[in-house]
């Protein structure tokens, strides 16, 4: 099998796609644990968890068809792919729930999600949340002649810990929703396998392959995503994410979880509302990563104006460390 390099770098219209990917991804992990609130109990929290679980799962995928496709014309073979893409053991949505022994859950107790639910969604956001920053990080690498490696494993990983998590949800409703109600809710219709990419049914950034570097201009709230993620990446910078279990170990959940209520704080700092209620314990942590995320803003963007900056530019700081951090 010949040995593909794939050029120096990722090519500039995959970045592209990395950052729109990027963004809508935490949208929808932000949406799933907003939904997951004990106060939205009587709001639909499986049917609206479902749905956003599903949407960041086939988001990433869109990033992971864009880089298949990129491989694809760069030479690579079919069983390449799909040996990168780790076609063969990928988790579907698709998959038929199988019940969980000794479990069953009428309608009236699952008006809240269960605690050891709840425990898995934070896992499942916390390992997806850590491995954005990982993915982007290697797609601002001026040369990196590994970058496809870099970037799918981790996206690919994320993918199928969605789908577990999709998977789960609907177990706990099998004596709730019927087969066909369970189907719309993890939008199985829409979820395109990795063992079919490239598709040609997929979004695709092709037509920019020949941009160059492109003058993405961010807004405000863009920068405060991608540097709380890039701080999210310096505080779990060589740390075990999972125990010896592989279960999430709890600061590394913790740090995740926290930086996505920042993030609706951070909405809230732009003159709105919280987009969803925090406890106590979650509102000091959030504060502590909100009070962090200025600083660090105050310290890379002096003029005050971070939004005026192309995005690729803010990326580059947010990731090379910006002036006064560690590296």
């Amino acid at each position: 099998m010949p040995r593909h390099t794939f050029g120096d770098a990722m090519p500039p219209h995959l970045r592209s796609a990395a950052i729109q990917y990027t963004m809508e991804t935490v949208g929808h992990l932000q949406d799933v644990l907003r939904y997951s609130a004990p106060v939205l109990a009587n709001h639909g929290w499986a049917r609206m968890c479902m749905y956003r679980t599903g949407d960041a799962m086939d988001t990433i995928g869109f990033l992971v068809d864009e880089i298949a496709l990129h491989l694809e014309h760069a030479g690579a073979g079919r069983e390449e792919i799909r040996r990168r893409l780790a076609a063969d053991r990928e988790c579907l949505r698709t998959v038929r729930p199988a019940r969980i022994a000794g479990l069953r859950y009428s309608e009236e107790a699952v008006r809240v999600m269960p605690e050891w639910v709840a425990g898995e969604l934070r896992d499942a956001l916390a390992y997806v949340l850590l491995r954005l920053p990982v993915m982007l990080r290697s797609a601002m690498r001026a040369r990196d002649t590994l970058w496809v490696g870099r970037c799918l494993r981790p996206t690919v990983d994320s993918m199928d810990r969605l789908g577990r998590l999709a998977n789960l949800f609907a177990a706990v409703h099998l004596d709730v929703y019927g087969e066909g109600t369970l189907s719309r809710y993890q939008q199985l219709v829409q979820q395109r396998p990795r063992a079919g990419m490239p598709d040609a049914g997929g979004r695709y950034f092709r037509a920019a392959r020949d941009w160059g570097d492109l003058p993405v201009w961010p807004d405000a709230y863009e920068v405060k995503v991608f540097t709380l993620l890039a701080m999210l990446d310096e505080q779990c910078d060589g740390a075990r994410w999972e125990g010896g279990d592989g279960r999430m170990r709890p600061a590394m959940r913790n740090a995740a979880v926290g930086t996505l209520n920042a993030m609706a704080v951070v909405t809230a700092e732009n003159g709105d509302s919280p987009r969803y209620r925090l406890t106590d314990g979650e509102w000091v942590y959030a504060m502590a990563v909100s009070t962090a995320l200025r600083s660090r803003l105050a310290r890379a963007f002096p003029d005050r104006t971070e939004g005026d900056r192309p995005l690729l530019d803010v990326l580059r700081a947010a990731f090379h460390r910006t002036p006064g951090g560690r590296r």
